[in-house]
């Protein structure tokens, strides 16, 4: 019987080392940081690997740089590290209150932002938070390193926009300026809870009026979305409460999804209007 322990496991001391690893089939394998969501998937049952290559600590992908407009952050950079590198919080605040609802604290300690985005499941936590930032996933191969906008990276359930010969390095982010962040989840419980519904968002308002507005849903679809829609509805509106109660029913009217072991299609419906109004009322 298949195990864990036949995966044959390499641990380069480097990026560059890694990307040789990967650039060729006969030396590839499945990319491991954490293990938080692979090494769980392996043990129900979802098939292994022959060869696994670990990067996890790795130097090149363990950083947070901070930037006059963005922030730079490592995809090895886990959980906790972040919620603890206060330099970033007033930046990012919403992706720090999205690290902080990871499972466990033992999961934070471990989990990566590179293993959550990568791990591609529409109810990873840091998705929307991502997503409303504007930014995108810097990926590094032996051809050199490309960007692709956020917005791009999830393309279908469980799938993303990264060649196999590819390794996530960093997410570069733009800072939130004057814009006003906010992050819910609802789950079944308060803590080690996958979400029914969780909602990001980014939002300027200057002088009563929307100026920009970023929102993004998790679990309501097959990948984290953006509320288009919804966005381009409130930019140019005074914030008041019939603006708030028409975003709140467009919402609504806008997300499609599917009833699961863990939610109905109509509750989510309904909670992803109230997240909306609940980001809209926090303004």
């Amino acid at each position: 019987m298949k195990t864990t322990e036949t995966i044959d496991i390499r641990f380069p001391k480097t990026l560059a080392e890694a990307v040789r690893l990967q650039a060729s089939e006969k030396t590839r394998g499945k990319l491991l940081a954490g293990g938080t969501d692979l090494m769980v998937q392996w043990a129900s049952g979802v098939p292994l690997p022959a060869r696994a290559t670990s990067v996890w600590d790795l130097p090149e992908l363990c950083a947070i740089e901070v930037f006059p407009d963005r922030i730079e952050i490592g995809a090895g950079v886990t959980h906790a590290f972040l919620c603890d590198a206060v330099q970033i919080h007033r930046h990012v605040p919403a992706l720090i209150a999205a690290a902080a609802t990871v499972g466990a604290k033992q999961i934070q300690a471990r989990g990566t932002l590179g293993g959550n985005a990568a791990n591609a499941s529409p109810a990873g936590d840091t998705a929307p938070a991502l997503l409303v930032t504007g930014g995108s996933v810097l990926l590094a191969s032996l051809a050199g390193a490309r960007e692709v906008p956020l917005a791009g990276f999830w393309t279908g359930y469980r799938q993303i926009a990264a060649r196999p010969d590819e390794i996530i390095l960093a997410f570069r982010l733009p800072k939130k300026g004057k814009a006003k962040e906010r992050f819910r989840k609802i789950g079944t419980r308060r803590a080690q809870a996958i979400s029914k519904v969780m909602a990001a968002s980014r939002i300027l308002v200057e002088k009563g009026t929307i100026r920009a507005a970023a929102i993004a849903l998790g679990s309501v679809a097959p990948t984290p979305v953006r509320l288009a829609e919804v966005e381009a509805f409130l930019v140019g509106n005074k914030l008041s409460p019939q603006l708030i109660d028409e975003a709140e029913k467009l919402a609504q009217a806008t997300v499609k999804p599917i009833a699961d072991i863990r939610s109905t299609a109509e509750y989510r419906r309904w909670a992803s209007g109230r997240l909306v109004r609940d980001a809209l009322e926090n303004l």
